[in-house]
């Protein structure tokens, strides 16, 4: 990773926010580790974020499910964050619930904790919005446009089974490759192949 990728991690347990906090950092992410709902709320504020990390149960003493107040604010106010819940024994209904309502992409129970599993699945989380976020035709163009020279143009046509010289224009063909990949319905094929040849323009 160039620039590194943010993460939030909201877990009002101190030992437990640790435990989340330091592999991710010993992966090189920027990590952000907060106890609660309001603080999780103005860092959220303060910076964007790639990915959440939160524990549904912030606040034992709270009405509600403070995780699932959060998850909440996160859709209406960030959507499209992916979210990773960390939680305890007995709240599989509750995950299985809020699965339904909010962008949560994966779920790990702290009684079975593996920290190469918790990384796996951070980077999963990851790289599944990066593609989503490059689905966009524009930003496509435009991560063709500054990070591939003309020979790579040909080579990524080639390894999509696509010819080049049939492309319409001049130079790098990079607005005539997205349109093709648009109208044969191959822009998953194309965004998944840029992730893997150049995951640093992601």
């Amino acid at each position: 990773m160039t620039d590194k990728q943010a993460i939030l991690i909201v877990e009002d347990d101190d030992q437990w926010r640790g435990i989340l906090s330091e592999p991710l950092q010993d992966a090189g992410y920027a990590v952000t580790a907060v106890a609660g709902y309001q603080a999780s709320r103005e860092a959220l504020e303060a910076r964007a974020f790639d990915l959440v990390i939160l524990d549904l149960q912030l606040d034992e003493m709270a009405p509600t499910l403070e995780g699932e107040r959060l998850l909440a604010h996160i859709s209406q106010r960030y959507p499209g964050t992916p979210c990773i819940v960390v939680s305890g024994r007995g709240d599989i209904r509750v995950v299985r619930d809020a699965f339904k309502q909010f962008d949560i992409v994966d779920y790990i129970e702290k009684d079975r904790f593996d920290i190469p599993a918790f990384i796996e699945a951070a980077e999963s989380a990851l790289s599944a919005s990066a593609l989503r976020a490059i689905a966009d035709p524009a930003a496509l163009r435009q991560i063709l446009d500054e990070g591939f020279d003309v020979e790579e143009m040909k080579n990524l046509c080639f390894d999509l089974a696509i010819d080049f010289d049939s492309l319409r224009g001049e130079g790098k063909k990079a607005r005539e490759l997205v349109a093709y990949c648009r109208r044969h319905g191959r822009m998953e094929n194309l965004s998944t192949r840029i992730a893997e040849l150049r995951p640093e323009l992601l």
